[in-house]
């Protein structure tokens, strides 16, 4: 079975077994545009040597006065790989929207462990887009790991 295949069987089963799907809507790509209840959405996309999909949505742009504070943020998050579990922020283009994405491996992928993934990347993803949006306001709040004591880099 070809990674698209993989994911369309996978896609196919998880509307039904998350109830807090909107929609599910597959493009010619292929990816796979998936909007959840709270308005959040989500695009999949296949990927392969090794075989995976590619879980990623906007996040928005930073203010041009926060950009520095929200940026250096961001770089610092995706040095703490062993923490985010492999999450990566970066810029759409100059100017552009802040996109998080991470690669699950989909070698004996089950759809209780997609679902498992789903989440942790919108719990990850919404914190994100909250810091984002107050980092605006100068109240960012913070984020899954990167609490000041807490910071520490690895070598």
């Amino acid at each position: 079975m070809t990674t698209i295949e993989q994911i369309e069987h996978l896609v196919k089963e998880l509307g039904p077994a998350m109830p807090e799907i909107d929609a599910i809507v597959q493009t010619e790509d292929p990816s796979w545009a998936i909007q959840f209840s709270d308005e959040a959405i989500i695009i999949l996309e296949p990927a392969d040597d090794p075989s995976r999909i590619v879980i990623s949505t906007e996040l928005g742009a930073a203010a041009e006065a926060q950009q520095r504070t929200v940026y250096e943020t961001m770089l610092c998050y995706n040095l703490m790989w062993r923490d985010s579990g492999g999450i990566k922020i970066g810029l759409a283009g100059p100017q552009g929207a802040l996109i998080i994405s991470t690669d699950v491996c989909i070698e004996s992928l089950t759809l209780q462990e997609l679902q498992q993934e789903i989440q942790r990347f919108l719990t990850i993803a919404r914190s994100w887009t909250q810091y984002v949006g107050k980092a605006d306001a100068g109240e960012a709040p913070p984020l899954p790991g990167m609490d000041p004591g807490g910071f520490h880099l690895h070598a």
